[in-house]
């Protein structure tokens, strides 16, 4: 996926979107896909897809333009693959023959790191299927002044202080050590092909051959912390701009199970007050039908703005 050259600063041409996804999530992909081809067709998207699922995805998103389908075999290295691919039903799999399988979660955590390091564009955006986007945005949207954003803010709850710490635990630091813990887990997240290979050189120079079974072993593990970390420490910000916020002002959020009962109401706000994104997080059990629904209204707003826009020229 990569020709090896990066640069210091990454500017908008070289830049994609890219999702990590399976068959289960693929109608929330479809809109996510609608999303993108009504508010930032020129983006390049990659949509990194488990290599059983990619038919399907190729026979329905084969003509997208700017979509490019790569399957799990192209990014992750032989034995994550096949233990990826051990970790569907017991009866289909003969899980309970194997050791070391790997789950969903973990898997596309991992997609994330190989891609990007693999990448041909300097830099990715990352955005999930169960996100979709809700207004018109440029390629520039998410660089100032050549710098790529950084999205991030202090740890504020237990359980962003421990995705951090979990990340710290992986790379091998004292916790004893540690006094400064971020969340960097942001939807979207936009990293540099350069900090997941700084990344890796560090894993490996530190000795840390079985960073991927420390990784499993973690409850809480987070790709992107683990990239913040590369971006901020190892990279020292080099090509970055650090934006300091919450997520929420970025994306409409329907991510815990108690934000369910604000989900209509949240939807009528992206139709009134539109943010950049929408989150509906795809454990949560919310219908497709009315994910479907909540971008339809955001689509139809989109629209009568434009109308109204253009009859008032």
């Amino acid at each position: 996926m990569d020709d090896g050259s990066h640069s210091s600063a990454p500017d908008a041409a070289s830049l994609c979107l890219m999702t990590p996804t399976h068959l289960g999530d693929i109608e929330r992909f479809a809109v996510l896909r609608r999303s993108i081809q009504l508010f930032a067709p020129g983006l390049p998207h990659i949509a990194i897809v488990n290599t059983e699922d990619c038919r399907e995805f190729r026979g329905r998103f084969g003509n997208d333009r700017g979509l490019q389908v790569v399957p799990t075999t192209d990014v992750l290295p032989r034995d994550i693959e096949r233990r990826r691919r051990k970790s569907g039903p017991r009866w289909l799999t003969g899980k309970w023959l194997h050791k070391g399988l790997i789950k969903g979660w973990h898997a596309q955590q991992l997609m994330k790191l190989f891609a990007l390091a693999q990448c041909q564009y300097e830099a990715a955006t990352f955005i999930d299927s169960d996100v979709f986007i809700c207004r018109p945005l440029a390629p520039d949207y998410f660089f100032v002044d050549g710098r790529l954003k950084l999205f991030r803010r202090r740890a504020v709850n237990a359980e962003c202080l421990d995705f951090d710490i979990a990340t710290h635990e992986i790379l091998g630091n004292p916790l004893h050590q540690v006094t400064e813990l971020y969340d960097y887990i942001f939807s979207p997240c936009c990293f540099r092909r350069s900090s997941a290979q700084a990344l890796f050189a560090e894993l490996e120079r530190r000795g840390r051959a079985k960073w991927v079974k420390r990784f499993l072993s973690e409850r809480r593990p987070s790709e992107y912390n683990l990239l913040g970390y590369a971006a901020t420490v190892l990279e020292q910000g080099a090509g970055y701009e650090v934006i300091e916020c919450n997520p929420d002002d970025l994306h409409h959020s329907i991510r815990f199970p108690e934000d369910r009962a604000h989900l209509g109401a949240e939807i009528e706000r992206m139709r009134l007050e539109p943010k950049d994104f929408a989150l509906i997080q795809s454990t949560l059990g919310v219908r497709c039908e009315q994910i479907a629904n909540a971008f339809e209204t955001v689509e139809e707003a989109h629209r009568l703005a434009v109308a109204a826009a253009l009859a008032d020229r």
